[in-house]
């Protein structure tokens, strides 16, 4: 799975708005909607608050996981 599909997974299992995670992380909505489509990807120090954001590890969010 992508990234931006694994990030769009799991903000509506968390009943998330993009805006809702966009504040929860630090950026904003744009940000996240172009992660979900791929045309930008995270910078690595939002990797951490995007993860804790969403429920999962980095791991899980960068596909690291079996």
């Amino acid at each position: 799975m992508r990234l931006g599909e694994t990030i769009l997974k799991h903000r509506q299992a968390r009943g998330l708005s993009q805006e809702k995670l966009a504040e929860l992380v630090g950026v904003s909505r744009q940000a996240v909607s172009k992660w979900e489509v791929g045309d930008a990807i995270p910078d690595t120090d939002k990797l951490i608050p995007l993860a804790r954001a969403l429920g999962i590890s980095v791991d899980e969010l960068l596909g690291n996981v079996p």
